[in-house]
């Protein structure tokens, strides 16, 4: 009855003894009856063998649990990954529907057999050059001015008819006439190079280069300066955004290139900066109002103390 009391009092302490927290005498008191109690070694074995289990079992919970929240997780990630490329895919195609639409709004207001381009060049240093083109039927002509504070100067009219190989050029600073004849002269000419509109620096008359325009391109709308929405286009990988264009959302041409600070005057014989200008670009168009007389090519050996030269362009690359 004593041993058995004696092994009830040692059972109640196991637990303890496994976790290490009795004091020193009830350890001892512990140790001593299992050296002498097989049936209690028995029990410590039991007690041990369920402790470590139970151990595993909760290690086993523990790593389903972690398990379960790192796939949580790694669907949480994925599916907010998924949500960005849609957002991304999503304003990749408006960009591209937004380049096909401008790219087919451009081809159709040129379309026409009859516009007037002008284009102003903002150069700095007092200096504005415009240049007019008249196209009516095929022929062309196109007028140069350079604007200071002097006044005006026509520096250049050029004459010429879509897909011919020869452009006359007037210049009335020089009195000088050029009849220029060749195939490049003939590729200058071609349709595309009147009519064509560049989204620089990409030309997107083709659809690997739309994709590409979408690609680099941001895109935003606005009404500021105009009065009407317009595109602006913008670099995305450019930092400092320098370079922009502006497109007319009705038409698809365009309005305003401006690269800032693309243009720098020195002062002479020094590599010093002087001024940083703007370079700015200005676009107008309108249809159905050049004659016939705007495009007319003038008589050039009737035009009194201009001189005339006539240049093969193979000649002059060649050169």
């Amino acid at each position: 009855m004593e041993r058995k009391t004696e092994c009830e009092i040692v059972q109640d302490l196991l637990l303890g003894y496994v976790d290490g927290v009795l004091n020193a005498e009830s350890k001892k008191l512990v140790e001593k009856h299992l050296s002498e109690c097989e049936k209690c070694r028995k029990r410590l074995e039991d007690i041990t063998k369920d402790i470590k289990e139970n151990e595993n079992n909760q290690k086993k919970e523990i790593d389903y649990l972690k398990k379960i929240r790192r796939k949580a997780r790694i669907k949480s990630i994925l599916i907010a990954l998924g949500i960005i490329l849609l957002i991304l895919l999503g304003i990749y195609l408006y960009q591209f529907i937004t380049i096909c639409s401008i790219s087919n709004k451009a081809e159709n207001s040129l379309n026409s057999n009859n516009f007037y381009k002008e284009t102003t060049d903002v150069l700095g240093d007092g200096q504005t050059v415009v240049t007019r083109t008249y196209y009516k039927d095929g022929k062309y002509k196109s007028v140069s001015d350079i604007y200071t504070e002097e006044g005006i100067e026509t520096s250049l009219i050029k004459y010429a008819t879509i897909n011919s190989d020869e452009i006359i050029y007037i210049s009335e600073v020089n009195k000088q006439i050029s009849v220029e004849k060749g195939k490049f002269t003939k590729m200058i000419n071609e349709e595309e190079s009147l009519k064509g509109v560049t989204l620089l620096p990409f030309n997107t008359n083709s659809f690997l280069s739309k994709i590409g325009v979408a690609f680099i391109m941001s895109i935003n709308v606005d009404t500021y300066q105009v009065g009407k929405e317009y595109y602006v286009f913008n670099n995305r990988f450019e930092r400092t955004k320098n370079w922009e264009m502006w497109i007319d959302k009705e038409t698809g041409l365009p309005i305003k290139i401006i690269n800032k600070e693309g243009r720098k005057s020195f002062y002479t014989g020094t590599q010093v900066v002087k001024e940083v200008n703007d370079n700015i670009q200005e676009y107008k168009y309108e249809f159905g109002t050049v004659t016939d007389e705007d495009v007319a090519v003038p008589d050039i050996n009737s035009l009194i103390g201009y001189t005339i030269e006539y240049i093969n362009d193979e000649d002059w690359i060649q050169q």
